[in-house]
């Protein structure tokens, strides 16, 4: 499933990437690690958003997972092959973070800020500047 969207709109999707990404280091900062591991998985699929709008006018609108599908086109094999690594590392977290009574643990939060922004940095080598 996908939403098409005029393509000016990357810009919208990449800024909140950086948003939620800025917002995880702040939360990994203070101990708050619950809230950095959900803002690291949002800022990943608002990157991929960014990078599927940008090059193929729509986001997927479906399964999270989908919306790393939507931009394989975009990406070499390899990079695709690294962003697969990185975007399943979050989503293992996702379910744990955003609906279990489980707590992160400092260290996950700090695997998901780093996996976030290695997403985030090869999505904004992706994009124009």
């Amino acid at each position: 499933m996908s939403k098409p969207l005029d393509k000016r709109l990357y810009k919208n999707y990449l800024q909140k990437a950086e948003e939620m990404l800025e917002s995880a280091k702040y939360s990994l900062s203070t101990s708050k690690n619950n809230a950095a591991v959900t803002s690291c998985i949002h800022c990943a699929i608002n990157a991929l958003d960014a990078l599927a709008v940008f090059y193929f006018g729509q986001r997927h609108s479906g399964s999270h997972e989908g919306a790393l599908n939507a931009v394989k086109k975009a990406l070499t094999s390899s990079e695709f092959a690294e962003m697969t690594k990185q975007f399943g590392g979050l989503m293992i977290l996702k379910n744990q973070a955003e609906y279990q009574p489980i707590l992160m643990r400092p260290q996950d939060a700090s695997d998901a800020v780093k996996r976030a922004s290695r997403i985030l940095s090869k999505v904004k080598e992706k994009l124009p500047s």
